[in-house]
This record gives structure tokens, sequence and C-alpha cells, in this order.
């Protein structure tokens, strides 16, 4: 039976085999959009989003709580400006759409003493996820929601140095942020499946390429408590969890496991990431989503390249659990031809029984 993008996307997060493999990208190309739709966004938004997923025929979308990057003030000279949070950020020719933090607003105790923490409820933080879901009647595609998990917001207050000091200097404070972070994006989650979102994505990135960003222990200690409650409220939500995590998660993934997270993004190549190895480890237990390499070859390779690699992902995955994506996300270097020759594979081949 054939089922609509939206069917396909659920059935897969829920551990069921869908008619085919779901297909789509975090679209982070200016070359690509101008292709697709004619014109260059200015900035990440849900019209130009879903306009050009549909014109792929891609299965769902991705739209952020309040905007990609939340809410912003316009405080700020030239190219410089603050997020609600009180981080400036620096935007720049290649940064789209994600600006580079330059300063950060806590040093200590006493910062977070004086801090104004903001509220999940001010603002109309649910119109670009309730425009997507009015788009998205069109073809049926399906529309995810996007928070924040605990750790990487925590780190962005201090900046990374400031945030490793803390950890052994006072990981109280460190337990206090993390808490409300939670609380603020299990609200925003609540709002997100309110206004319509399929599914809950929470974007926490927790690894360089060669390994995580903090010790194992520490991860224990201060992260996974946390995503426990992240999967204990979206069961409650009724709607599936995904989380994302760029980099080197190995020596993570059975403590991300043990917490209750079965969806997991991006699956890095170049972080060692491996979908084979994942897959021998942890077999239907996980969908997984990615492990087209965006750094090589849907840059540099051919469209036969990027055929045979996304072969290579589908033959890694037969028992199913698969969302077919780059690793990470189409940027501008990505060559649109080769997007397009990901979009074909996955059509081509992945087809329940996987056979390739």
């Amino acid at each position: 039976m054939e089922l609509s993008s939206r069917e396909r996307v659920l059935y897969t997060l829920t551990g069921r085999e869908p008619d085919r493999v779901p297909i789509t990208e975090f679209l982070y190309s200016r070359p690509f959009y101008k292709e697709m739709l004619g014109y260059v966004p200015e900035n990440y938004n849900a019209e130009d989003i879903v306009k050009c997923s549909l014109k792929v025929g891609y299965d769902f979308v991705v739209i952020p709580l309040g905007g990609y990057s939340g809410m912003t003030n316009q405080e700020g000279k030239g190219n410089e400006y603050y997020d609600e949070w009180g981080i400036k950020y620096q935007k720049s020719e290649i940064s789209w759409p994600a600006d580079a933090p330059i300063e950060h607003p806590l040093t200590n105790r006493n910062d977070w003493e004086n801090y104004d923490f903001p509220s999940p409820d001010e603002g109309d933080r649910t119109a670009e996820i309730i425009l997507a879901k009015k788009m998205a009647k069109e073809k049926d595609i399906a529309v995810v929601g996007n928070i924040r998990g605990p750790f990487t917001p925590t780190w962005l207050l201090f900046g990374m140095t400031n945030f490793s000091m803390a950890i052994f200097d006072d990981p109280a404070l460190i337990h206090e942020i993390m808490r409300k972070y939670t609380d603020f994006f299990l609200r925003g989650a609540e709002l997100l499946v309110e206004a319509g979102a399929d599914a809950v994505l929470f974007a926490d990135d927790y690894g360089y390429n060669t390994a995580p960003m903090i010790s194992p222990d520490h991860f224990l200690e201060f992260v996974v408590p946390y995503l426990r409650e992240y999967d204990t409220k979206l069961k409650a939500l009724g709607v599936p969890l995904i989380m994302h995590s760029d980099g080197n998660l190995n020596s993570l993934m059975d403590m991300i496991v043990g917490a209750g997270i079965t969806n997991c993004n991006p699956l890095e190549k170049a972080a060692s990431m491996d979908m084979k190895d994942l897959r021998e480890r942890y077999g239907s237990k996980m969908t997984f989503w990615g492990n087209v390499n965006n750094k090589t070859t849907l840059v540099t390779g051919t469209p036969l390249d990027v055929e045979e690699e996304v072969k290579d992902v589908l033959r890694a995955s037969k028992g199913g659990g698969l969302i077919l994506s780059s690793d990470h996300s189409i940027h501008d270097d990505t060559k649109n031809e080769n997007v397009l020759a990901l979009y074909e594979a996955g059509r081509k081949y992945g087809k329940y029984p996987l056979t390739v």
C-alpha cells in the first residue's frame, strides 16, 4: 500500500516498516534555493523551506520553535546582534543561516543570579509551525517541530571555556541552568504539538569529529537525566522524539539509547559514525536518519558516486528504521545535481523490502 509522506515518516519514527524509505534534507544551500525557487531567502523560514521541499518531493520538513535561532532583538551594530538569551552573534557572507556566537552573557554564579531568563510563552513562537502545517497539506508531508536540548544552550550562555570550568567549580550551577532549559524547551514541545507538529526534534550537539565535547562520565551526570525527561514528556504528548547531534557519539550511544532515545540524526561519516556498525550494535531499537557524506561525496563527487553511497546506506539498513538524507545538511558548497541524485536514488532503491 502506498502511504502518504506524513504516514511514511510516522511509520518509520515509530518502528514500523513503511512502503519506502522517507527522504528529507536540512536546506542550508543558497544555490539550491536559487535553482528550486528562483531566489535566495533572506533567512531560514517556514514558507521557503516548505516550498522548496514540496518542489523536490521530500517527505517532511523541520521547523524551529520561534524561528531558526529563536527570537532575536535588534540591539547591536552592523552585522552584530543579540538573541533573546543575551548571546551576541556576528553575521558574515558565509554564515547563513547560522551565525557565529562572539559574546556570552555568563561567567559565573553571580551573573546567573542577575540573569533574566525568557519565558517560552512570550511572543509568537508557533507562527512558523502553523504556516508550515497549512502549506504541508498540499501533499500531506509531515512537519517536525524543532527545540533545543539542555546541553548546547547552557554552554552557549558561558562560552565553552567558562562552561568547562564551571562543570568542576560549580556543578550545581550547571544543573540549575540545564533544569531551566529543560523546562523551557519541554514547554516549547507542548506548544509545537498543540500547533500541529507531527514529531519533535531536539538539537543538542555533543561531539567533535574525533570525540565527545565532554567526557562520558560528565555526559552521564549532566545530560542523561534531562534526556530521560525529554523522552518521558514526548511519550506523554503522543508524538515521536528525534535527537539531532553532530560529531562522534560512539562512546555516548549506549547512554543515549538507555535514556529512551530511539530516533537519531545525522550520523556524520567524518566523525566515524558508521551506519552498518550502529545497526549491528542497536538493531531495530533505533531509527537512524542521514549518513550520506556532505563533506566529500555531495561536494566533490558525481551523481553516480552519490547513488553508490545511497545504496551503501540502504544495504546497512535492510531491517528498516532509516530516513535518508545527507549526514548533516546541504550547504552552499554542495552540488545541486548531487542533492537531486540523492533524492532520486532514494526513490529508486528505497522501496521495502529493501533488495539493494
